[in-house]
């Protein structure tokens, strides 16, 4: 997705909030919002409390209020067409992209959404070319995603008596899940010196292997080697704030290398 300026948002190939546009921003609303729980807790007979139960999220309603205006008819009734083709009522969800200064992190981000309400009165401002349009937008899924895949420096095991870690920071609210691949593989490990947990793979490889921490799958060649992996693994799942890995590899050709990526979500 194309970068976006600040204080501006995205939707359908309609972009909102730029500078003397005739489309401005007034307010959105549900971006920040913590989205409605279910909760599985149980009533107890004849007792005070419930039993604690799993709770989960909901989707997401986004609002957006828009001020449209125009210094000439044409412009006004051009921006208010742009507005009306853009929110049409679709099947498939489509992105809502933004970067507002302190949200996402300070990253553009979006979240899948399809219009399900949109209301614009015709007043007295609207004679005069000023239209304010409320548009409500609903999401399935909670999660708001960063447009960018975060790619951390290359992370290489011990060799010739070095000893490199990574350190990194997360900006994600929601625990990340990333996507590792390891040149030169030899019974290589990932440590996390945070949380004390691992995740390696036993047997050496002729390719790279690929560990897929969100789908949880480690292949190589696109072969699934799963069933490799190392007794006391877990999958490699990191949260807010700092972090620092190691990898170590029995190979004697050469340092084992991991490349890191990941997507950073928040709710």
């Amino acid at each position: 997705m194309a970068e976006l300026e600040d204080w501006t948002c995205s939707f359908n190939g309609l972009v909102m909030g730029e500078p003397d546009s005739a489309i401005s921003i007034v307010a959105v609303d549900g971006l920040l919002t913590l989205p409605e729980l279910r909760t599985s807790d149980l009533t107890m007979v004849q007792r005070h409390g419930l039993f604690a139960g799993d709770d989960y999220m909901n989707g997401r309603t986004v609002t957006l209020t828009l001020e449209i205006y125009g210094s000439t008819r044409e412009e006004f009734t051009a921006a208010l067409n742009a507005v009306q083709a853009a929110f049409l009522p679709v099947q498939a969800e489509k992105p809502l992209t933004f970067r507002f200064p302190g949200a996402a992190a300070d990253q553009t981000a979006y979240v899948m959404v399809r219009p399900r309400r949109r209301s614009a009165p015709l007043d007295l401002n609207f004679a005069n070319m000023v239209c304010n349009v409320v548009v409500e937008l609903f999401a399935t899924s909670p999660y708001i995603e960063a447009d960018a895949v975060t790619t951390l420096p290359t992370l290489s095991s011990p060799w010739a008596g070095s000893a490199p870690k990574l350190r990194f920071t997360i900006d994600s609210s929601v625990p990340v899940r990333p996507v590792i691949t390891i040149s030169n593989p030899y019974n290589p490990s990932i440590n996390n010196e945070i949380t004390g947990e691992h995740f390696g793979v036993m047997r050496a490889h002729s390719y790279p292997l690929v560990i897929d921490a969100f789908n949880e799958r480690v292949t190589a060649n696109g072969t699934d080697v799963s069933g490799d992996i190392a007794p006391g693994s877990v999958w490699p799942e990191w949260s807010f704030g700092d972090q620092r890995l190691n990898l170590y590899s029995g190979s004697l050709t050469g340092p084992s290398t991991a490349s890191i990526s990941f997507r950073n979500r928040w709710v």
